[in-house]
């Protein structure tokens, strides 16, 4: 990440080196995520994608390079956590992030992943660097901010360029031909000969150096959709880097409901950098060697670092799992940076993946415990529930007094249309957790079904994510639909494995 590799090209030899086969694979263009990892077995590359089970939890960790240099040690410290914890289920770890990655990339890659039915327990999302650099030095090489990192390298061709490599190879298969004829022409010993096929080798060469190179410098000269992305114009420097953090606060809202609908646990981490003001002190060796804050690409860090802590506080304002890790660092004062723009050392890894797991073990207790499979949301989502006979004319419902003093959760009441409505203020991502219990008792058990006349109700528990729950900052409304037969009493709340976790009746009085 913030790094810059001119490629170069020797079309004549059949090579080419740039981004897309930097370290012998690379990354290869991908039409959903701008570019993905070369290797087959790469998560982004398998398909089907990894689906949740009984006895597994899938966690996605995502980001640019610095969450790649983690994934490792983060698995390694979430397997000994689900050891020490002796949790029943096996973490299943998804190493989803490449260099370069930024938003949103990060929100096209989970939802093409679960649009092929792939799913996840928890979404781990470690970014904040590349939003500041990587968009602005698309910015100024006047590419589109928001397009991949490189774009214009990782989409190297445009029409006539391919033209250009097409009489590259034609040439270059000419110069082979002749070069084969030179060794089994009876006359290969004559001066003469000799001379005229180095003449005509010498030209075939030349050509094809010309070719090359105005193959090289192409990419400079004038505007290519294919290669620039759509116009847009900023007033200031300053808008730009506004609607930069804009983006990447908008592609993390948006994975925050995506998991939440879906079933996931989603968390935000704002990655720490030595450019952070007071964030780490600095040892000697990092000083002098991984501190350069004169280096081109650091000239708006300054001001746009403040951008993602004040859109970060406004993501937790809105109820998402979003923690500010830049200060993690504050009281290790020996070397943990490896290199001037953002890497850590093995040391400086674990003890950001510690960091990691320190604010996932809630989620990780949660989901390594738990039993029951979560649903298909998604299911929910496209395929519309079964009708419902026409209501009958519902009776007025009134909460007997002790029914609304025993409502501290969520307050509860019964519509003319014959839905029951769950509203919450102040409504805090976990509150939304639990399942809910929704026990309906009629005015005649034979309305009953016969599985359900011995217990004296119907059973409608449900879970929020799979009931159309709405959550609009922090206010929380949930709507179900009630049965048509004349109801008596309705009894809910929310439980859990240690039991109630807060109980109401209502008395439906006619």
């Amino acid at each position: 990440e913030g790094y810059s590799t001119p490629p170069t090209h020797n079309l004549d030899a059949g090579e080419y080196s740039g981004p897309l086969m930097r370290g012998g694979g690379g990354r290869i263009l991908h039409p959903y995520y701008g570019f993905s990892d070369f290797h087959r077995n790469a998560p982004h590359n398998t398909m089907p994608p990894q689906q949740t089970g009984d006895d597994t939890v899938v966690i996605g960790i995502i980001g640019g390079s610095v969450a790649g240099d983690v994934s490792f040690p983060f698995q390694q410290a979430v397997e000994q956590y689900f050891a020490e914890q002796r949790l029943p289920k096996k973490p299943i770890v998804l190493h989803l992030s490449m260099a370069g990655l930024r938003q949103p990339q990060q929100l096209d890659i989970i939802s093409h992943l679960l649009a092929m039915g792939g799913g996840f327990d928890l979404i781990v999302n470690l970014d904040g660097w590349n939003e500041l650099v990587l968009s602005y030095e698309n910015f100024q090489k006047n590419l589109f901010p928001f397009f991949p990192h490189q774009w214009d390298e990782l989409n190297r061709w445009t029409l006539a360029e391919v033209a250009l490599i097409g009489r590259i190879q034609f040439l270059r298969d000419d110069l082979a031909g002749l070069r084969r004829a030179d060794q089994s022409n009876p006359f290969r010993y004559s001066a003469a000969f000799g001379l005229i096929n180095r003449y005509r080798i010498q030209d075939l060469e030349n050509r094809i150096l010309q070719l090359n190179y105005a193959l090289t410098t192409a990419a400079s000269e004038g505007y290519s959709l294919e290669r620039h992305g759509p116009l847009v114009n900023f007033a200031s420097i300053s808008e730009f880097h506004h609607e930069a953090v804009r983006v990447w606060f908008r592609s993390s809202a948006l994975l925050s409901l995506l998991a939440d609908r879906t079933g996931a646990d989603y968390y935000h981490f704002l990655q720490p950098n030595q450019y952070v003001p007071d964030s780490k002190p600095l040892s000697p060796e990092e000083l002098q060697q991984f501190y350069d804050p004169d280096q081109g690409e650091l000239a708006n860090y300054p001001q746009t670092y403040p951008l993602l802590v004040q859109y970060g506080q406004e993501l937790q304002r809105q109820g998402v799992n979003y923690f500010d890790l830049t200060r993690i660092f504050a009281d290790h004062p020996e070397t943990l940076y490896r290199d001037s723009c953002c890497h850590l050392n093995d040391r400086g890894n674990e003890l950001l993946a510690a960091a990691l797991v320190q604010q996932l073990a809630p989620a990780l207790l949660r989901h390594g415990r738990t039993a029951a499979p979560v649903a298909d949301s998604i299911l929910s989502l496209a395929v519309p529930p079964p009708a419902e006979p026409p209501p009958l004319p519902p009776p007025t419902v009134r909460l007997s007094r002790a029914a609304a003093l025993a409502q501290p959760k969520w307050q509860v009441s019964r519509h003319p249309d014959n839905t029951l409505e769950y509203i919450k203020d102040s409504c805090l991502y976990e509150h939304t957790q639990s399942p809910f219990f929704l026990h309906i008792i009629p005015v005649s058990p034979a309305d009953l079904s016969p599985s359900r006349q011995e217990y004296g109700f119907a059973n409608r528990d449900f879970r929020f994510r799979d009931s159309a729950g709405l959550r609009v900052q922090r206010h929380c409304v949930i709507e179900r639909q009630l049965p048509s037969y004349p109801i008596a009493r309705i009894r809910t709340g929310q439980f859990s494995a240690a039991g109630e976790i807060w109980a109401v009746e209502l008395s439906l009085e006619e």
